[in-house]
């Protein structure tokens, strides 16, 4: 199939939690190696999945408040249901690794060598006061929703998470 041809499948990943993240993961890399063009559009909660750690300088009391209060990188993402204080998501890796599934990273890594698009939506970065300095390698960049939904518009699967 010709790149002209191939389908498109775009996910909007607006929650904030490790097992979301991995079911998107699992997904977006599933498509791409199905040969689909895969777009991740990251927006609100789901931008601490792209963040490098905590930054505090340059952003308003609410900003900072914010950035207190969320993950500070997909590392330390919650879990939907069962976080018991962190030993969630402490089990949940554990489990990923005792079945050999990749980790949230090592998803990652995958995504990006099947060319998986990653962004991170512009007006959620606006708002939460996160800007590319401190996105880790490998997004694609910022793009607004009406760029996204005109990617979204050419696909045959459309996912929220």
């Amino acid at each position: 199939m010709s790149e002209q041809q191939k389908e498109k499948m775009t996910i909007i990943f607006f929650s904030g939690t490790m097992d979301k993240a991995i079911a998107a993961m699992i997904l977006a890399t599933t498509a791409a190696s199905m040969n689909m063009d895969v777009s991740i559009f990251f927006t609100f909660w789901g931008l601490n999945f792209l963040k490098k750690g905590r930054v505090y300088k340059g952003k308003s009391i609410l900003q900072k408040m914010m950035e207190f209060m969320m993950p500070s990188s997909r590392s330390k993402l919650p879990l939907t249901s069962m976080n018991m204080m962190g030993l969630g998501p402490a089990m949940m890796k554990k489990l990923m690794e005792s079945t050999k599934t990749p980790s949230l990273e090592e998803f990652f890594k995958m995504a990006k060598a099947f060319n998986v698009k990653i962004y991170a939506c512009s007006t959620s970065c606006g708002i939460m006061g996160v800007d590319n300095s401190n996105m880790i390698e490998g997004v694609d960049g910022q793009m607004g929703a009406a760029a996204f939904l005109g990617e979204a518009q050419k696909s045959k699967i459309n996912l929220f998470i």
